[in-house]
């Protein structure tokens, strides 16, 4: 079984975190730092290349595999923004017992976190959304992979392009609140995107979209990023 966690003091639970996880892993306190997660093949390394502007295949770039790769707090720089830092996490489970996750991984030490999934959100993530509010800590649910959705809409269904964007759109945004309402959180309503990474690192370094690629919410994904450093920076 976990350990039992007594109810939070958010300010010195999050003060004691980000100490130990700065003397421990290398958490640089002068920067805001965000904690992506996601379910396993949930494309979350091929967004976080997207976001500081690499291609999976470049120098530098997180590592993209069938398997789950990652090694726990990777960090990579987010390109548009030299003070963000964005910290690449482990899948839930393989660290330790889901209950007890956010609080054994200290996630409250981070100023932000981005919960992403190719499909449905499970229940760990719902967890994270809670624990997260507990400690005022932003959060984003992340719908990845849109591109491929998108396509496999209009082979499998004979949808236009617009037609696919609008019914995945819809359905994902439905399924979301389903998942919200049945574990009893639609209070907590999180920001919601669905991106592809390869729309969005064409937004990050500024170059054309390919013709058939849909934009959907990476533009809004990269606006909200940036609303919430500047709320931290006046905080």
């Amino acid at each position: 079984m976990g350990a039992e966690h007594s109810k939070p003091s958010p300010k010195a639970d999050i003060d004691n975190a980000q100490r130990r996880m700065a003397q421990e892993r290398g958490l640089d306190l002068t920067k805001w730092n965000w904690a992506v997660l996601g379910q396993t093949k949930a494309g979350k390394s091929s967004m976080i290349n997207a976001i500081q502007g690499k291609k999976d295949s470049d120098s530098g770039a997180a590592k993209v595999g069938i398997i789950n790769v990652t090694e726990d707090r990777q960090k990579y720089a987010l390109k548009t923004n030299e003070h963000c830092i964005i910290w690449d996490m482990l899948s839930f489970g393989r660290h330790g017992p889901v209950e007890t996750d956010f609080h054994d991984r200290m996630l409250y030490a981070f100023d932000g976190l981005l919960l992403m999934s190719a499909h449905t959100f499970s229940e760990p993530d719902l967890m994270v959304i809670k624990r997260a509010q507990e400690y005022n800590i932003p959060v984003a649910l992340v719908r990845t992979m849109s591109d491929v959705h998108i396509g496999n809409l209009m082979h499998s269904e004979e949808l236009s392009m617009d037609e696919a964007e609008r019914k995945l759109r819809k359905e994902a945004r439905t399924n979301m609140a389903l998942n919200l309402d049945r574990a009893g959180l639609n209070h907590m309503y999180p920001e919601f995107f669905i991106v592809s990474s390869r729309v969005l690192y064409c937004h990050i370094v500024g170059k054309t979209l390919q013709s058939g690629w849909v934009e959907m919410d990476e533009q809004s994904l990269l606006e909200w990023l940036c609303r919430e450093l500047k709320k931290r920076e006046t905080t």
